[in-house]
């Protein structure tokens, strides 16, 4: 129902809107470079131009609407790249630890196997005295 009122509304402007102008015979040059219209012409230009200022502001809109998009963008770039950095300086710390604690393994069970030996070197010292 409402798409029927829609297509009968627009109807009924569109042919207000452009009337009945005929265009080669509705306009005719005037005096010092001007144009006598008739009234169907002059409603119908009338249209077009405000038809035409309605699409300038609406192309001003979307030009602003797409550079705040382009800004939205280029900021969530930013944030990722960021993301990233963090991300990959995390894993970096991770793996360096992760190397350090072997190092560390390592010279506790070195160190272990040191202790064993000498307080198995000292014990047999004690022993043979």
């Amino acid at each position: 129902m409402k798409k029927i009122a829609i297509i009968l509304l627009m109807a009924i402007f569109s042919n207000t809107a452009f009337a009945d102008c005929d265009w080669s015979k509705g306009i005719t040059p005037g005096p010092n470079k001007t144009f006598v219209y008739t009234e169907a012409c002059h409603l119908a230009v009338g249209q077009l131009v405000e038809d035409s200022k309605t699409k300038d502001q609406q192309i001003v809109d979307l030009t602003s609407a797409i550079a705040l998009k382009n800004a939205a963008l280029l900021t969530s770039d930013q944030r990722t790249e960021i993301w990233m950095k963090t991300v990959n300086d995390d894993q970096n710390r991770l793996n360096s630890l992760q190397t350090e604690q072997k190092h560390t393994d390592i010279i506790y069970f070195v160190l272990g196997v040191t202790t064993t030996f000498l307080a198995g070197y000292m014990a047999s010292q004690l022993i043979h005295k």
